[in-house]
């Protein structure tokens, strides 16, 4: 029997045959679900949906604490607590100068970052 691709039902005669998910595939139709770049060489999945490495890291990887966007296990990350950020997004919500290691800050309940100098101004006030 001939098989049918998941992605557009038309019969695979092509000289290679794509297997995902226990489907087949022609090459041209195994697309990432969200940005429909076509997957060549490498695919991840979640349920029954294929998708490109960022758009599964995107949705299903750890997100940032500061913009809630996901974050690629390769990015440089910064942690405060439980709490990871992004290194641009782990900066003083007051003056949003980037905060390094070493620096003091506080960690607002809504997991914002306040540096020391801006903290104590504020609560000087």
């Amino acid at each position: 029997a001939i098989p049918k691709c998941a992605g557009c039902c038309d019969p695979i005669l092509d000289r290679f045959i794509l297997k995902v998910l226990e489907r087949s595939w022609h090459s041209r139709c195994l697309k990432c679900t969200d940005c429909q770049e076509q997957l060549t060489d490498k695919c991840f999945s979640k349920g029954d949906k294929v998708y490109c490495k960022e758009d599964f890291f995107s949705n299903f990887g750890t997100k940032c604490a500061g913009c809630e966007k996901g974050i690629p296990p390769t990015e440089v990350v910064r942690r405060a607590q439980d709490n990871v950020y992004h290194l641009e997004c782990f900066a003083c919500l007051m003056c949003n100068r980037q905060l390094n290691t070493g620096d003091e800050f506080y960690l607002m309940e809504d997991r914002k970052l306040v540096c020391k100098t801006d903290f104590e101004a504020a609560k000087a006030r």
